[in-house]
Parts: C-alpha cells; structure tokens; sequence
C-alpha cells in the first residue's frame, strides 16, 4: 500500500467534545450516533486524546460518571502530519495506543483512518499467510462454572482483556471480554443511562458464573487459515479477536493487534527492531535508551537462532505500590523467522520488571533453541546410521 492509497482511507466522520465533558453526556452522545464515529478530546484549542468505548466502561464503573470529566479517562494518542503520512506509522500508532482509529492532521482541520480500512486494505498482501505464523499460542482460559471475579482477576494478572472459556474437556465454549461484564451484568450499555454503582453492588456481580454471560457461538479459525480470512472474519462480525482451535480445542489467540505487529515485521526492512509500548509510564529518554540497550543485546545474542525478529515491550504501571515503587506489568511478543514467543512479567518498577521479563523470554528460546537443536541432532544420527 502506497501513500496515495493511504490518503484515501482518511474520513471525516469524528466530533471534538471538550475535556470537560462528563463520561455520561459522552456516552449519551455515542448512543445518539446512528454509527460508530471516532471521538476526539480538546483541551484550550489543542487535541489531547481520544475517548475509546472501553475507557468509558472503566471510568463508568470506577467513578460516578455524572461528574467524572472525560479528561481523566481519555486515551492520549499521537496525531500523523499528512506530510508525514506513511502505512507503518498508522499501524504504529494503532499498536501503541490501542485505539480503533489513528487521528491524521490535516491542513486546517484533521480527518481518521478507521484500523478495520486499514487491515481490509492490507489484507490481500497476506493471502498467503498462515495464522499459525502470527498467532500467540498462549490461551489463557476460564471455566465454565469460574465466577467473574476469577475473569477479572486472570485478565489483570495477564494483561489482557478477554479470556477464552473452556468445559472441564477443555473444549471452547464460549468468550468473555471486560465489555462484556459490564454490557451484560452492570448494564451500561450505550442507550442506558450510565448510574454510579457502590462497591457493594460491585461485589455482588462478582459471583456471578462466566457461562452466563460469555459470547457464543465463539468465532474460531485454525492455523492453516490464512491472515486474510482472519481478516474478513473480524470486519464482517466486528470482533477483535479469533480463537485458534484444533477439535474444538484452542491452540491459540489471534488480536488484531497481532496482524498489525506481524505487517510491520514484513514491511520494515531491519535484521531487528524493538518497540516499547507504555501505559500509565512515563519514560524519559536516558531510562529508553538504557531499556533499548539491553533488549537489543538480547537480539544480538540471538540473532543466529532466531533470524529477521521484532521485539515488541507493552509496559503498564499497576495500581500498586511499594515505597512508592510502581508495581510494573511487563507483556514482550517476539516475532522472528523461526516462530512467535509471548512471556508477562511483573515486578517494582520498570528495569526490574523488564529485566525480570525478559529473562523469562530468554529462558523460552534457549529451550526452543535446544529443541531445534535435539531435532537436527536425531535427523543426523539418522543420516549417520541409515
């Protein structure tokens, strides 16, 4: 996809609210709209955010949200200069902010490039890919009969914002995302009323089984797919996520998060490339450099075994502290030629989180390595014999 093609996927269906805006009157706004339009935040004249839906699910339920301002829950974005418009920097920006559409700047005013344009637009490019190649083979599951809580607590552990639900033959049944316990037992949806809930209300939710409330049927491809048809599945049912199974039992999850950090792999043309993704953190450039350091010796140290790879960091701070010392959530994804390692961490602090998680990581591919290895070792001694 070229610039031109790029151009003509930028719309102008966005509004401007203020940063003042109550989440409320957002939400009564949202449900107004006959579709889906992106929202952008201003504050004295400038574009400081994006409202996405989750961000309104997550102040609505941890604050009353008739006197919540928007501010506080928008979702800070980096805005692309038309002059600098580029496909790798949109996909960029969906990776690291997370939002359904990347705000462009455009001679006097700004236009939005919607991520489903943009992965229909890429999709033929990867006809010939395998979802195997980009999927993330941890699936992280729940129970049947496992209350909400259990849900929550194992997407905060992990990072993530869906689990997929197993029966006890560990057959997918069904999926739970953190909008669907609050669509489906808080009730706020869009054309509600947003209400403030007490902690103890909250707590009553929380006993409540997931099989109740997850979605099904559960969309599912196998590995042999291709991207494309990943693709298509997710625009034509507006989901973000697919379950990889084999029988009906999951291999793996894929995101469209994934397809993004699996375009940018094949259209940069770098041996390696890391990329940090924060939330919550600041980092100023003498701690990016010193964590680019010692990620890139990583790579370097493996550069043999693992070929062309992308080394992908999400750091989120954590709402707990010792001694003042945020306790750090730390997700690394590495892409490379010979497969896709996915490890979490956490830890006090930054370094000590990325350190701690990266670790882990190296511990994987020494054991892939080694694995590799014990494999070319059999198929010799075959030779040998034989």
């Amino acid at each position: 996809m070229d610039v031109e093609e790029l151009k003509k996927l930028i719309r102008d269906d966005y509004d401007v609210i203020s940063a003042s805006e109550t989440i409320s009157k957002v939400i009564s706004m949202l449900g107004e709209s006959k579709h889906e339009r992106a929202l952008l935040v201003e504050e004295d004249g400038e574009i400081i955010g994006v409202v996405r839906e989750k961000d309104l699910v997550r102040g609505s339920l941890m604050t009353n949200p008739d006197e919540t301002k928007i501010k506080k829950f928008a979702a800070k974005t980096g805005i692309v200069r038309l002059d600098e418009l580029t496909p790798d920097k949109v996909a960029r920006r969906f990776i690291e902010d997370s939002t359904p559409f990347v705000p462009i700047k455009l001679n006097g005013g700004f236009g939005v490039i919607h991520i489903n344009d943009f992965l229909q637009k890429i999709k033929q490019e990867f006809e010939n890919v395998e979802i195997g190649d980009v999927m993330n083979p941890e699936v992280i599951t729940v129970k049947t009969y496992d209350g909400i809580s259990k849900a929550l607590a194992t997407m905060r552990n992990h990072g993530i914002s869906r689990v997929v639900v197993v029966d006890d033959e560990n057959k997918v049944v069904g999926i739970i995302t953190g909008k669907d316990i609050v669509d489906r037992v808080v009730s706020l949806g869009k054309d509600d009323r947003l209400g403030y809930l007490s902690m103890k209300e909250k707590e009553k939710t929380l006993s409540i089984v997931v099989e109740s409330i997850m979605s099904r049927p559960v969309i599912t491809v196998e590995r042999n797919d291709t991207i494309a048809k990943a693709i298509g599945l997710m625009i034509e049912n507006d989901i973000s996520s697919l379950v990889v199974t084999r029988g009906s039992i999951p291999e793996g999850v894929v995101v469209k998060k994934d397809l993004l950090e699996y375009y940018l792999k094949t259209t940069i043309p770098k041996e390696y490339e890391v990329q940090i993704i924060t939330k919550g953190v600041v980092l100023d450039d003498s701690e990016i450099e010193k964590l680019l350091d010692e990620l890139n010796k990583f790579l370097r140290k493996f550069k043999s075994s693992l070929g062309k790879a992308h080394l992908f960091v999400y750091i989120k701070k954590l709402r707990l502290y010792y001694r003042e010392i945020p306790l750090i959530h730390v997700m690394m994804r590495l892409r490379s030629d010979h497969g896709v390692f996915f490890v979490t961490g956490e830890s006090w602090g930054v370094e000590f989180a990325v350190h701690a998680t990266l670790n882990k990581l190296e511990r994987q591919v020494i054991k892939d390595k080694e694995l590799l290895l014990d494999k070319r070792m059999v198929q010799r001694l075959y030779e040998e014999v034989l």
